[in-house]
């Protein structure tokens, strides 16, 4: 009777493993985070990462590549998952590594043989020079999910949750895309520099750009050529009135890299674009670029206390945008729909020389997702220039 009973505790304790592993599905689409709201709207991102992990079943594999992490709540999340059987895998930038960051290197180590570990690269991982400054997170399963990629601007941090306005967008179901991503990883893992790290490639709808692109020129940006194929004339159902309509929110828009980017987006204004942008981290020539094409441009830099000690550093900043992405309605490459690009390149010189990552979106979803946040940010949370 005794060892009946034991049996039946042990088969309620996995029961109720299963049942907690499986207790949440991460849903396909955008989130933002909100540094102006609730414990739970600043936490919003890291509470979709953290959920998503804690329903990951035994003999799954988690792969994160994230410039910083300092959230305990994350550790805690992927050490009981790497206790009940998951592959947890993580990849780091050396910038600045966290007690939280140091307590998961104790307990996965950094044997990249091993199911488990913890990796740190020095500068870029895959290029040498810069950072490795990718956002992404792959899950071979969680809940009732399978194949799951989530990608976007915000790290594993405090910070980024009470003072950064980020996204992220979840892919379901998009095995040969987690692939992609994972081969990705794995170089990332290796740290060696490539002789060709720069990657563009399309599985399904979803184009995806790896940087980095040390060798790129004014021709090859891949944000240039990106910009050189949009068309200023939109078709019914696409646009404003017949013109396409481009929305940007961009935390380092800076460098002589950036500015030729303003440059062409004032052009396409001139040819007849309606373009807004909001950044953070904006060029002064880049700025008064975009302006004088007639460009709106705000800032999301807001110090909200009157405080000049709080906030990014030195700065008087209590609130910014670290997103990184553009939206459009009306034509691109010929033909009329609604894009969304979004990840963890900046338009600076650094985001051609770093690990980094962007997604193109064609769903007319993401962009009314993406317009909405725009939206908002622009009409409450930023100031003009």
């Amino acid at each position: 009777m005794r060892r009946a009973c034991v049996v039946l505790v042990v088969i309620l304790a996995l029961a109720g493993q299963m049942s907690s592993a499986a207790a949440y599905t991460p849903k396909p689409g955008a989130m933002f985070n909100n540094p102006r709201g609730s414990t739970a709207g600043k936490d919003t991102l890291l509470t979709h990462i953290t959920r998503t992990i804690n329903s990951t079943p035994r003999h799954a594999t988690i792969k994160i590549a994230a410039y910083s992490q300092d959230r305990p709540d994350v550790v805690d999340a992927l050490i009981k998952a790497h206790r009940r059987g998951v592959d947890v895998q993580m990849v780091l930038n050396d910038n600045w590594t966290s007690r939280a960051s140091h307590r998961l290197i104790r307990t996965l180590g950094t044997d990249t043989n091993r199911r488990s570990f913890v990796s740190v690269c020095v500068a870029s991982c895959r290029g040498g020079a810069g950072n490795q400054h990718m956002k992404f997170y792959l899950f071979s399963r969680a809940g009732k999910a399978k194949n799951v990629v989530m990608i976007g601007s915000s790290n594993l941090t405090g910070y980024a949750a009470k003072t950064q306005w980020n996204d992220m967008y979840t892919l379901v179901g998009k095995i040969k895309l987690r692939e992609l991503y994972s081969t990705v990883f794995e170089q990332l893992v290796r740290n060696r520099r490539l002789k060709h790290p720069g990657i563009h490639t399309k599985v399904g709808i979803y184009e995806n750009h790896f940087g980095p692109f040390p060798r790129a020129t004014k021709k090859s940006d891949p944000v240039m050529k990106r910009l050189r194929d949009v068309g200023c004339r939109a078709r019914k159902g696409t646009g404003v009135r017949g013109h396409t309509v481009i929305r940007v929110v961009m935390y380092g828009w800076a460098s002589s890299r950036g500015l030729r980017l303003a440059e062409k987006m004032a052009t396409l204004r001139k040819r007849g674009c309606y373009v807004r942008v909001i950044v953070s981290a904006g060029g002064r020539k880049v700025v008064g670029t975009l302006k004088r094409a007639g460009v709106g441009v705000r800032s999301a830099d807001l110090d909200l206390d009157n405080n000049p000690y709080t906030g990014f550093g030195e700065s008087p900043w209590d609130i910014f945008t670290h997103e990184k992405y553009m939206t459009l309605s009306g034509t691109f490459r010929g033909r009329s729909g609604h894009q969304v690009w979004t990840g963890s390149e900046n338009w600076s010189g650094m985001g051609l020389i770093n690990d980094e990552v962007t997604i193109r979106i064609p769903r007319k979803r993401a962009y009314a997702q993406y317009l909405k946040n725009f939206t908002h940010i622009w009409t409450t949370w930023s100031r003009a220039l």
